[in-house]
């Protein structure tokens, strides 16, 4: 009777011949058990599952963005998102993904040679922009000292009526802000997404596709922008990483 195959967490594909680089995934001491499973021109990146039901960890989360950010850095890949396993072990991975989606793969591949994503996150200091609007908004002001003159539930509709002014305030220059920021950064990158903001006082939060030898003037270019507004805003820089938000690839039947 055969073994029971070991369940494999898959990070995503690369295409075959595999860079050197690549190959040194299987001995990287902070990725245990990496290794590739090859079929024709293309092979899976893939490592063994925990025994404990393979339970999503953060550890395992930070893992799997760390492995697919290493074999990106001098070769094309198709990312999977965290937590595709493939219970059937290798033979499932190279039978039924690489085999059976070949040309999906082969395309994706294709698709992203020679490009890259770079996430762009950027927040206001909030002091500075508080200070900003009141010196902008004289109502503020008013409303401010209304609402110091009386009891906390008489001075309800005056709290309330400054919060929405500052809200607003707030959106407006985010608009203009952002608007701004991806224009400055479009000569440098093929496209850009904007996805929800993750804090009140974000800004932007922007992954871009980026050539691969272009990639030095678009991380100037953030440079720049942050510099210019480093009395405002606070710039994260993400990258490079695969171009996870400009593929779409659908998760096997198995997974």
């Amino acid at each position: 009777m055969s073994a029971e195959a070991q369940t494999l967490w898959v990070y995503g594909v690369v295409p075959v011949p595999v860079d050197a680089s690549l190959d040194d995934l299987e001995r990287h001491d902070d990725l245990p058990d990496v290794r590739l499973v090859e079929s024709g021109e293309l092979a899976a990146i893939v490592g063994d599952a925990p025994d404990d039901d393979a339970k999503a960890t953060r550890n395992q989360a930070l893992a799997h963005a760390r492995v697919l950010e290493t074999a990106v850095r001098d070769a094309p890949v198709v990312p999977f998102r965290f937590g595709m396993m493939a219970s059937g072990g290798e033979q499932q991975v190279s039978s039924e993904l690489l085999d059976a989606r070949h040309d999906e793969l082969a395309q994706l591949l294709e698709r992203v040679e020679d490009r890259l994503q770079m996430t762009l996150k950027v927040y206001y200091h909030e002091d500075a922009v508080l200070r900003e609007i009141v010196a902008n908004e004289p109502e503020i002001a008013r409303l401010r000292e209304a609402a110091q003159q009386g009891s906390e539930e008489a001075t309800k509709d005056v709290r309330i009526r400054l919060g929405e002014i500052v809200n607003t305030a707030v959106e407006q220059r985010r608009e203009r802000d952002s608007a701004e920021l991806l224009e400055h950064l479009k000569p440098v990158s093929l496209a850009g997404v904007v996805e929800p903001l993750e804090l009140e006082f974000m800004v932007l939060n922007a992954p871009f596709l980026v050539e691969r030898d272009r990639l030095s003037e678009f991380e100037a270019a953030v440079e720049e922008a942050a510099e210019e507004r480093r009395e405002r805003m606070r710039f994260r820089l993400l990258g490079p990483m695969p171009a996870y938000n400009f593929i779409d690839v659908e998760r096997p039947a198995w997974v």
